[in-house]
């Protein structure tokens, strides 16, 4: 090592080669900026990696919640560990093979609380037997709903601030209420409309930042991401090797 050469990411005289290099990447269609899920530090209101996750097994609850279907001609009872984000809810879902769903499949519920409609759709992610067989889709607050929201094309309805807050997609009576406190009260509202079936007791794995031991927040927000399929076509001169002569 030449410690005579050492460098801080930070320093100021590296700035204009961080800004050129970036600028030059972006002009060439190699990074790009797009919305994806990250592990979400409400206090620090920062994205944390991975290696900052820590996930214990903790006591929880398992809520089912009645959910009308729109023809009025039933209802399902779907079975979620956050009762708090079915206010950004864009489906619910069952496995394919469910016997017992299968009629259901391409009809609409109505999201209890908000009224509004969203589509039963099927997907194997689901497992059959766990809770009631019915799984509502989040993909703005939830990893692996995010990516059953990828695959079937359902919007991202993100009810939370950086701060872990309701924000203004929720109705007026949530909004700047906290997270867990928005969990009681829609527990609440839902138990007066009729809607909350049963409550059972759950372990379950909550991840929380190893600095803060904050509870991690799935969170949508605009990331950088580098294009790799388009690097790989580069040789190491910088000249595209898909380029034409």
């Amino acid at each position: 090592v030449s410690w005579a050469h050492e460098y801080f990411t930070m320093d100021e005289k590296l700035s204009p080669v961080v800004t050129d290099t970036f600028v030059r990447l972006y002009e060439e269609g190699l990074i790009y900026r797009g919305k994806r899920l990250v592990s979400w530090d409400p206090v620090l209101k920062s994205a944390v990696s991975d290696l900052e996750v820590e996930s214990e097994e903790e006591d929880g609850f398992l809520w089912h919640i009645r959910y009308p279907l729109a023809d009025g001609t039933g209802a399902l009872d779907v079975a979620t560990t956050r009762p708090e984000t079915m206010l950004g809810d864009t489906a619910v879902m069952v496995h394919p093979e469910d016997e017992r769903y299968a009629a259901f499949i391409g009809k609409q519920v109505k999201l209890p609380i908000t009224g509004r409609l969203v589509p039963v759709i099927a997907d194997d992610y689901v497992d059959k037997a766990f809770g009631t067989g019915v799984v509502k889709v989040t993909p703005a607050h939830d990893q692996n709903d995010y990516a059953v929201g990828q695959r079937h094309k359902l919007p991202m309805i993100g009810v939370l601030t950086l701060d872990a807050k309701i924000n203004s997609e929720a109705p007026a009576a949530y909004q700047g209420l906290d997270r867990f406190v928005a969990r009681k009260k829609v527990v609440a509202d839902l138990e007066a409309l009729g809607a909350l079936v049963e409550v059972k007791k759950h372990k379950l794995m909550v991840p929380r930042c190893a600095r803060t031991s904050q509870v991690i927040e799935p969170m949508l927000t605009d990331q950088w991401f580098v294009a790799m399929t388009k690097v790989s076509d580069i040789d190491p001169t910088g000249k595209s090797i898909t380029q034409k002569a």
